[in-house]
């Protein structure tokens, strides 16, 4: 008598229940990987917030005065802003973005307070965080990393 648990289909039944309960670590490892958390800071960074736009899927307000009074004096007026609020003064900002990696998924971080005043409070939390065109952005970029993992480990033992 063949024993299943020994031919090529029976392992890799037994590592398709396996992956099962591997999944959140798959995704944990995939976002400790520093070329995936510099991804998603560029997506909260360089695809939202330089365009003005929120975490929530929302818009930046329009810059006031006093907003672009506080960049021309931080950035000079060579470089004088435009009516769009981006929060890219001197890229100090930007550059205190990091990723927190949790056990059922990641938080993005940074130092909203950096220039005296608290961005959150004027802005809102949703200045951290991805909307749905860059969650939507990041499932493509790690959906092959995933992918080539989980067939690693489905056919591992083969």
């Amino acid at each position: 008598m063949i024993d299943f648990r020994k031919t090529a289909a029976g392992k890799i039944a037994l590592n398709a229940l396996k992956l099962d309960n591997q999944r959140n670590q798959i995704l944990t490892d995939i976002w400790k990987d520093p070329f995936v958390q510099d991804f998603i800071i560029s997506l909260n960074t360089e695809s939202q917030l330089r365009f003005g736009k929120l975490g929530n899927g929302g818009d930046m307000p329009q810059a006031g005065p006093g907003y672009l009074a506080a960049k021309r004096s931080l950035i000079g007026t060579q470089n004088a802003p435009t009516d769009l609020t981006n929060l890219f003064l001197t890229g100090a900002f930007y550059d205190t973005f990091d990723i927190v990696v949790g056990q059922t998924g990641f938080t993005i971080i940074a130092n909203t307070a950096l220039y005296g005043r608290d961005f959150k409070d004027i802005y809102g939390f949703d200045i951290l965080g991805l909307n749905d065109e860059s969650l939507q952005k990041l499932i493509n970029f790690v959906e092959p990393m995933f992918v080539k993992e989980v067939k690693r480990r489905l056919f591992v033992g083969i």
